[in-house]
């Protein structure tokens, strides 16, 4: 382990309340639905990343009694995780403030490492990669999902959104993560001499007026209230009036009758070479 202070990156996303409530939403029947086959009672498993912990604790209770670990660098979001944690009685699992470049653990002491929407955010993902295959036991099981936001498609067509997602890539690349991240997986993971190799597709799809109004409200939140539109401006990609535009633009698409949003997902799971 290095006596180096934890390493953070300028999260895209950041913590604020709506970014936070929107990723607590997620559930482990999603978003690790290409894992769960693989997991036992009695595993020990890490979330790195974990956020709220909403996929965290569906993940221990499939490896309950074994023991479930979430790890993240927001101390207030690691706060939320630990009191839903309790609320529901999840004795095996716990959360733990870390960094994936320096994860806090000993070498091989787990059977499996899980990571949702993390390797986009970082400037040195093969890096952040092989910490995880290091605190993994030979022929256990690593698992990451990530978007590609170059495969996103919506209707109806609206010059503010398209303004948005043109900020959203310059600001997200200025931050030093990689939005394209899904299409680079299976290189990814090549590079880091896995074993076992598959990588799975998955959509997510806004198509019904609850989830419209979701998406829609939260993006108009985000770039209000969040690093979302806070970095964009001090980067001088877009003006508090252009953030205040896109906003109102997600508002009017969320409630449009035709109102349709989808990407693509990409999710590799492999087994750690012996």
């Amino acid at each position: 382990m290095t006596s180096e202070p934890l390493r953070h990156e300028k999260y895209t996303h950041g913590h604020a309340a709506a970014t936070v409530r929107q990723h607590a939403q997620r559930t482990a029947d999603e978003a690790a639905a290409f894992l769960l086959p693989e997991l036992r009672p009695g595993m020990r498993l890490l979330d790195v990343g974990c956020g709220p912990g909403s996929i965290t604790r569906g993940l221990a209770e499939r490896v309950a009694p074994g023991q479930a670990i979430g790890l993240d660098l927001s101390r207030e979001t690691l706060a939320t995780a630990r009191a839903d944690a309790a609320a529901r009685g999840l004795d095996n699992l716990r959360y733990q403030e870390g960094s994936v470049y320096e994860l806090p653990f000993a070498e091989a002491s787990f059977d499996v490492v899980y990571a949702h929407q993390v390797v986009q955010h970082l400037r040195e993902p093969g890096t952040a990669l092989c910490e995880m295959l290091r605190v993994l036991r030979p022929d256990g099981l690593i698992a990451v999902r990530e978007v590609d936001w170059g495969t996103m498609t919506y209707w109806p067509l609206d010059p503010w959104i398209d303004r948005f997602v043109e900020v959203h890539f310059k600001t997200w690349y200025r931050n030093g993560g990689e939005p394209r991240m899904g299409r680079r997986l299976r290189a990814l993971f090549n590079a880091a001499g896995v074993s076992d190799l598959r990588i799975t597709p998955a959509v997510w799809c806004y198509a019904t007026p609850a989830e419209t109004v979701e998406w829609g409200e939260s993006y108009a939140q985000r770039l209000l209230t969040s690093p979302m539109g806070e970095r964009a401006v001090e980067y001088g990609y877009a003006s508090r009036s252009d953030l205040e535009a896109m906003a109102a633009a997600f508002r009017a698409w969320a409630v449009h009758p035709d109102a349709f949003w989808s990407f693509l997902h990409v999710e590799a799971l492999a087994r750690k070479a012996a």
